[in-house]
C-alpha cells in the first residue's frame, strides 16, 4: 500500500479563453510525484476565480453551482483514491483517474495467467501453425512452472512485475 498523499488542484487554461471571455477549468491530480491533468468541462471568467481558495467568487447562483461541481469532482476523486487504497494493490495516478471516470483499473497479469492466455491461443491454432504435441508441451510447461511457484514462492501465482533474475 502506498502512503503518498493525493493532491487535487483546479486551474484555469487562460490561453483557451473563448469569445465570451470564459476559460476552461482543468483538474490536476498529483500522486506519488506524478501528475494527471484533465478537463472538467466547466467554464469560468478568469476574474471570478480565486486560485488560492480554489473557488469561484463572489457568491452568486452561477458561481455556487460551479463550486458545487468542483466539490463533487474533488469528492469523486477522493472516493476513487480511497477505494484503491482499500484494494491493497499498488496503483498510480492513472489508476485513480480511471477509477474516477468509472473505468476498470488495469489489472496486472500473472505468470500462470500469461501461460493460460498463450495456451488458449495455441490450442486454436492446432492443425494450422502448431500440432497437438507442441500444445501438450506448452501445457506441461505451465504445470511445471505452477509447481515451481508453489514450492519456491509458496504462492499460487506471481505477478510479472514481481519477477526477478533469480526466477
Amino acid at each position: 500500500m502506498n502512503d503518498y498523499k493525493l493532491a487535487i488542484l483546479f486551474l484555469l487554461k487562460k490561453v483557451k479563453t473563448n469569445k465570451k471571455g470564459l476559460c476552461p477549468i482543468r483538474c490536476r491530480i498529483t500522486y506519488s510525484k506524478t501528475r494527471k491533468e484533465f478537463s472538467t468541462g466547466l467554464l469560468i471568467k478568469p476574474e471570478a476565480w480565486d486560485s488560492k481558495q480554489q473557488v469561484a467568487k463572489p457568491p452568486n447562483k452561477e458561481n455556487n453551482i460551479l463550486n458545487a461541481h468542483l466539490s463533487l469532482i474533488s469528492q469523486k476523486i477522493n472516493e476513487a483514491f480511497l477505494m484503491l487504497q482499500i484494494s491493497q494493490e499498488n496503483f498510480d495516478v492513472d489508476d485513480i483517474y480511471r477509477k474516477y471516470k468509472g473505468e476498470d483499473v488495469k489489472t496486472e497479469i500473472a505468470i500462470l495467467g500469461a501461460y493460460d492466455l498463450h495456451n488458449e491461443k495455441t490450442k486454436k491454432l492446432i492443425g494450422v501453425d502448431f500440432n497437438k504435441l507442441s500444445w501438450s508441451r506448452y501445457v506441461e510447461s505451465r504445470r511445471k512452472v505452477a509447481e515451481f511457484i508453489k514450492v519456491y514462492y509458496k504462492k499460487n501465482d506471481v505477478k510479472l512485475s514481481n519477477l526477478d533474475l533469480k526466477f
